[in-house]
This record gives structure tokens, sequence and C-alpha cells, in this order.
């Protein structure tokens, strides 16, 4: 007894177009402010998905805290 639909298909059966999809740009979400960063195909996103101002914001507010702890 097999299990699973008997009515698949497999892709090279459905006659596809097989065509390559060449992508300019990635797009990925910041988590922090929501903003959409585009990367090139063959770079990966940051993890976690936190872009350049929100980290360098998040790292002077660090700094700024240090600081404070320190006095």
């Amino acid at each position: 007894m097999t299990h699973g639909s008997s009515n698949t298909q497999s892709s090279n059966d459905l006659d596809l177009p097989t065509r390559l999809v060449t992508w300019a740009s990635v797009q990925w979400i910041c988590l922090v402010c929501g903003g959409a960063e585009e990367i090139a195909p063959e770079e990966e996103a940051p993890t976690p998905p936190i872009c350049p101002t929100c980290h360098q914001l998040a790292v002077a507010e660090a700094l700024a805290t240090l600081l404070a702890v320190r006095r």
C-alpha cells in the first residue's frame, strides 16, 4: 500500500517552462524599523535581519549606556 495522492505528477510531466530566472537583487525586512533592504543575490541577509542604520543606533545606545554606568 502506498501513501499520498494517486494523482500527483512530477514537474517534468507538467510541461512547465524551463527558463532560468536571474535575480538582480534580493529584499529582506529589518526587524527593528521594518524597512526593506536590498542585497545582491550572492550575498546573505544579516542574522538577525537588522539594517545597518538600526545596527549603528543600537551600538551607539549601548556605548552611551556603558559610559553612563562607568561614571
